[in-house]
């Protein structure tokens, strides 16, 4: 890939957006001259792509740089043996040679090629290590645009990638619901009782006890089959059932589902465990805090009285179906 030094630039998009791209050229697969090519990037690429600008001094290309003021340009190669370099200097200053900051590969240094932060980002964007929240406001803008970027004139297979991770991650997740069932959590909602008794029927073939599971392989093999229908959220997750979703019933107003406010937490396809409890609390006490304001504001409103201590009420109730307390009449 070819860039110059003009190589930012940004394009509005139809509902007022900005959109950030590289403009360059590609070689690898193409012609011996290349192709012009444009690719969809986060802003923060502008932001390296101005640093370049600083550092090197090429007056055509982005990467290219004097070694001498008196010198001629050169173009910056072997971008995995600096990145070595820069490992090396990483350690220097964190580490020491018998416990180097960057783990080594055995007795070795560890090896970097730059595919290798292409899978990490798309590792990250399937898994969201930081939470369902966290992790939708760190990497779901960089996945769409990403996929934006690479969706154009670069055959690079990165959605591919984030694909088969997001496989991994859904079923990853879906084994710890049943870890988490088969250590006795309890679990709520409209699809608990469904789930909860397919995961009773994996544990029968398997023969496992409660908290012991004898046969991981084939325990994801078998609970592969959940992870087509299941939609992880914040409050509750979904098992996808078309026949008894709530929001289809909705579909017929805009042609397709359209969630309310709370109305996941009533469908029969919801099922809540104890990753939801913190949340729940966190919902809880919002609404709590918004309750309090409100009437230190002034009067407030029946029925805006009524929607909040309703949704408190309700919270609590789910809490409390998580934390195994019996509902009082």
């Amino acid at each position: 890939m070819e860039l110059r030094r003009d190589c930012a630039i940004t394009a509005p998009t139809l509902d007022g957006r900005t959109r950030h791209k590289l403009r360059g050229r590609v070689f690898k697969g193409r012609q011996l001259s290349g192709d012009e090519a444009e690719w969809v990037v986060l802003d923060v690429v502008h932001d390296a792509v101005n640093l370049l600008l600083h550092i090197n001094d090429d007056p055509t290309h982005l990467f290219g740089y004097r070694l001498w003021p008196t010198t001629p340009p050169r173009l910056a190669r072997k971008i995995t043996n600096r990145i070595m370099v820069f490992r090396e200097h990483v350690n220097d200053l964190f580490g020491s040679p018998q416990n180097p900051f960057i783990s080594a590969d055995g007795d070795a240094p560890w090896t970097f090629t730059t595919r290798q932060f292409r899978r990490t980002l798309a590792w990250h964007i399937a898994h969201q290590p930081f939470g369902v929240v966290a992790g939708a406001r760190q990497y779901h803008h960089a996945k769409v645009t990403m996929f934006e970027g690479y969706a154009g004139t670069s055959d690079s297979g990165f959605a591919a990638e984030v694909a088969a991770e997001e496989t991994v991650a859904m079923l990853d997740y879906v084994e710890d619901l049943y870890r988490d069932w088969n250590d006795g959590a309890h679990s709520g909602g409209g699809a608990a009782e469904r789930i909860d008794a397919e995961f009773q029927r994996i544990r029968r073939e398997l023969g496992d006890l409660p908290g012991v599971v004898s046969d991981e392989l084939r325990l994801r093999t078998m609970l592969r089959h959940l992870t087509k229908t299941l939609h992880p959220g914040t409050l509750n997750d979904c098992f996808f059932n078309a026949a008894t979703a709530v929001c289809v019933k909705r579909a017929t107003v805009v042609g397709r589902p359209v969630p309310q406010h709370n109305m996941c937490l009533r469908c029969p396809n919801a099922r809540r465990s104890a990753v939801h409890r913190p949340r729940l609390a966190t919902a809880r006490d919002q609404a709590l805090d918004l309750q309090t304001s409100c009437t230190k504001a002034g009067p407030v409103p029946q029925l805006q009285h009524i929607a909040l201590t309703g949704y408190i009420t309700e919270l609590d109730r789910l809490i409390g179906d998580l934390d195994g307390e019996q509902v009082q009449p």
